[in-house]
């Protein structure tokens, strides 16, 4: 018992486990915790505040779009590439001045870099650009056309939006494309033979931006018309990378799936754990006997002939049978022939009532009723029979 009580609660433990890693993905902490300050952008996250949308529009409108999941002093994997976003990186995992160096020389080789963030303050190819909140209370607006204001007619804009402020030195010099009468939200300036775009607000690609206004319409003018680009989605600062994270689970990253990966272990482990064990009493292994049932009875009906000690012979035959019927069923000893016939016959085709009956007429001559030698050799031959077809 204290056995099975052991294997009872840890299994309820398992179980209790499994429903608080679903409570816990149900309840998204981590989701509600996101805010639009804080929120994680990238294109892997399907939240309100990922980019996955943006990148899944890329894909449809033909781009060859990737991830880049290396620092950009990879320089084989940067210089595969003709675009590259880099939208709101966390503070933390800002690129370092040497990969900054490296994005420089590759935007100055001919590559297009866009940088989408509220935060932007770098000293870049032939310009300072610097961001500073600014509210949009009516949206923005394209300052004038171009090939990015093409079929934009209103930007909405988050709350948290910056403006920018882009200082040109000699060929930097950078033209504003959308934002309102005292400050841009969308720039951009030439960097040798490549360019930088500049947005301050990464509302306007996020899941839950990307359809407000002419957004949607923005965000592809962004990489222009050309469709034989290889766009790069920078993932390695947002925690991807063969540094961080490698093989199958990165690539689950930000979804149920490994949660459901765990909760499936779990379960396989519980049943692993519960076949394993036994929960009731041993059963006995089946003993082959020795004697064929002709040998048995012929026997006993000539010992109990020759000692003429019927009900003798009776009581070891009826408390043998007792005791195997007892052990098949899985019953007490001292169970009621009644209780005894009833759980013999759950478990086999033998009906109770004929059971019963035989239980009775063992139970009646070993207490003495005078019975004769065939009736006794019928009795005896019963009982060998039932042990027979119950195999014990």
């Amino acid at each position: 018992m204290r056995k099975n009580t052991s294997a009872i609660l840890i299994i309820a433990g398992l179980f209790l486990l499994l429903v608080i890693l679903n409570l816990i993905f149900m309840a998204g902490p981590e989701a509600e915790a996101e805010t639009e300050l804080n929120g994680n952008r990238s294109s892997y996250a399907s939240t309100p505040y990922g980019t996955r949308a943006f990148y899944t529009l890329l894909e449809e409108q033909g781009h060859g779009v990737t991830r880049l999941e290396s620092p950009f002093t990879d320089v084989e994997k940067l210089y595969g590439l003709d675009a590259l976003f880099i939208i709101a990186p966390p503070a933390k995992e800002n690129p370092s001045p040497e990969e900054f160096e490296r994005l420089r020389e590759w935007v100055e080789a001919g590559g297009l870099l866009i940088i989408i963030d509220r935060e932007i303050q770098v000293d870049f190819g032939g310009a300072n650009v610097e961001t500073s909140p600014k509210e949009f209370p009516d949206g923005a607006r394209p300052l004038q056309p171009s090939g990015y204001t093409r079929g934009v007619e209103r930007v909405s804009l988050s709350r948290a939006a910056s403006g920018l402020k882009v200082t040109s030195r000699g060929e930097g010099y950078p033209t504003y494309h959308v934002g309102d009468a005292q400050s841009a939200v969308l720039a951009d300036f030439k960097s040798g033979e490549g360019r930088v775009v500049l947005l301050a607000d990464p509302f306007v690609v996020a899941n839950n931006g990307i359809r407000e206004s002419d957004n949607v319409i923005l965000a592809a003018n962004l990489v222009g018309g050309r469709r034989d680009r290889k766009i790069g989605f920078d993932e390695y600062h947002h925690g991807y990378g063969s540094s961080k994270s490698e093989g199958l689970m990165s690539y689950f990253a930000g979804t149920p799936i490994p949660w459901m990966m765990w909760q499936g272990a779990l379960i396989i482990a519980l049943l692993v754990y519960t076949q394993g064990r036994r929960f009731a009493r041993p059963i006995p292994l089946k003993r082959e006997r020795r004697t064929t049932n002709l040998e048995f009875v012929s026997s006993m009906a000539n010992i109990t002939r020759l000692a003429r000690a019927s009900d003798v012979a009776m009581q070891n035959i009826h408390s043998e049978f007792r005791k195997r019927l007892c052990r098949y069923a899985g019953v007490p000893s001292g169970t009621a022939d009644s209780l005894l016939a009833s759980a013999v016959a759950r478990r086999s085709k033998i009906g109770a009532g004929e059971l019963e009956g035989l239980l009775a007429r063992c139970e009646r001559v070993a207490r003495g009723e005078a019975v004769s030698d065939s009736e006794l050799f019928e009795i005896v031959k019963s009982v060998r029979d039932v042990e027979t077809r119950l195999g014990i």
